[in-house]
């Protein structure tokens, strides 16, 4: 049972901002909506909310506990998604440097797939922007309720709710730059400039 409903629109509002701003997650959808559509790209938003509520909700149990008492294992998951994200820097990369073909859409599609509902989830467990939202979510609003337990259901209930919708944004934005993916050129294009973005992440999660 919630105890402070000012708290509650502080915690909605929180996972608003955190969800919405750029991120490897959002980087990721809006490249997956780009390249594959919207509905190919669902499992991708499945995932990501799955794997980021079951973080949460660990983290509010105890993890967070844990993990404070343990600061190099932070250390080895930022590295770990640090090299997630150049790997797969380097895989849009050499989508960028694949010839032309005379039709690069069905191409991208033998060449690539979207990420599947387990990678997604899995994947917040090596990403360092969720280990910080969810931590800081942990710190600042496990009181909005009297139990843990019933602390942790609100926390991933809003972030449910709230992620996702963030996340579709992006996926919206991907979509609406699909046009330019499809001449081989602005293919290229595309793909430099997400690998940018991401290695650009890879680097500012190294530097944090």
């Amino acid at each position: 049972m919630v105890t402070d409903s000012e708290l509650l629109l502080a915690l909605i509002s929180f996972a608003f901002v955190t969800s919405i701003t750029p991120g490897p997650n959002n980087l990721m959808v809006m490249a997956s909506g780009a390249a594959f559509g919207w509905l190919k790209t669902v499992p991708h938003l499945a995932g990501i909310a799955f794997g980021f509520s079951t973080m949460i909700g660990a983290v509010v149990l105890g993890l967070g506990v844990v993990l404070s008492d343990n600061p190099m294992a932070l250390q080895v998951l930022r590295f770990a998604g640090a090299a997630w994200m150049a790997w797969l820097a380097w895989q849009l990369a050499k989508a960028g440097m694949r010839p032309s073909t005379p039709s690069p859409e069905g191409a991208a599609e033998s060449a690539a797939r979207p990420m599947r509902f387990h990678e997604a989830a899995m994947f917040q467990w090596v990403n360092p922007k969720a280990w910080t939202m969810a931590i800081g979510a942990s710190a600042a609003y496990s009181g909005i309720s009297e139990t843990p337990l019933w602390s942790a259901m609100w926390l991933v209930g809003v972030f449910v709710l709230v992620g996702p919708a963030c996340n579709s944004v992006w996926v919206l934005a991907g979509q609406s730059l699909k046009r330019l993916t499809m001449s081989g050129v602005g293919a290229r294009y595309f793909s430099f400039a997400m690998a940018a973005l991401v290695a650009f992440n890879a680097v500012l999660i190294l530097l944090a």
